[in-house]
């Protein structure tokens, strides 16, 4: 089987990729190591890119191996396609708000800026904005609602979001002390601890400040940074309200810029 953890950059497909790990690990499920070939960046967790999906489906035993990856697919070729039932995505959405807030710590640590909010939200953020709108429409468009988590549901009802993992997977139910085990382990706390003793699993381009990516993870933390100004333009986006002039810098800022392989 492979699994795939997918979901829009910030939205939680790292704590949705350690969650269904420990899970694994408890259910003493063997993982098959992905071959380099399919990502060379062997240091980050996405193992494989979305243009070798196709081939990995292909080429790799997915009917008697074992196989974990997070993912930020949204390509519409990769999302409407018919996948076998060994092929398993499990998606999580976030609260836009919340999702730039957390991109918006992500830039300025990544990039080492000192920039306010206002500056990256109205350069950057409200274009990433409409990404994360465009990819949770694809996503839920072309998969069924029963293959998505919630990262508040995640947050608030962390026993139920567990046992729904497991329904995905086809795994037996844990045990409340195991869902507790998990629980702690995968926590905002313990993964930070983790990236501070052990590397950066998950935040890669940091390195030894990889932790700083784990923050609050508080819901509804957008209140403490998004102008109701700026709140209007993003409930716009997620209700469909998309200029011309914003899909098309966002074209350029983030497809073109990719295609090319511009930083």
């Amino acid at each position: 089987m492979l699994i795939i953890c997918n979901g829009t950059f910030k939205s939680g497909s790292s704590w949705l990729h350690a969650i269904i790990s420990d899970i694994l690990e408890l259910k003493n499920v063997p993982l098959t190591k992905i071959p380099i070939s399919y990502n060379p960046n062997i240091t980050s967790p996405t193992r494989i890119l979305e243009k070798n999906l196709d081939l990995f489906v292909k080429k790799e035993d997915c009917f008697n191996c074992n196989y974990l990856t997070k993912a930020h697919f949204f390509n519409k070729k990769t999302l409407s396609r018919t996948y076998d039932n060994e092929v398993r995505f499990i998606f999580v959405n976030r609260d836009i708000k919340d999702a730039i807030v957390s991109h918006y710590f992500h830039f300025i640590n990544y990039r080492k800026s000192k920039w306010s909010f206002d500056r990256y939200f109205n350069l950057i953020g409200v274009y990433k904005a409409y990404e994360m709108f465009l990819f949770n429409y694809r996503c839920e468009k072309y998969f069924n609602a029963s293959l998505f988590l919630s990262y508040e549901d995640l947050k608030l009802d962390f026993s139920n979001s567990i046992k729904k993992v497991c329904e995905i997977l086809s795994l037996d139910e844990l045990n409340d002390s195991e869902i507790l085990e998990i629980k702690n382990t995968t926590s905002l706390k313990a993964m930070r601890t983790k990236a501070k003793k052990d590397g950066a699993e998950y935040y890669p381009e940091l390195g030894g400040e990889s932790y700083k990516l784990f923050r609050k993870g508080e819901i509804g933390d957008w209140k403490n940074h998004i102008s109701l100004k700026n709140r209007k333009k993003i409930d716009a986006i997620i209700n469909g309200d998309i200029s011309l002039i914003t899909r098309i810098i966002y074209y350029l800022l983030f497809t073109l810029r990719r295609r090319l392989n511009i930083l």
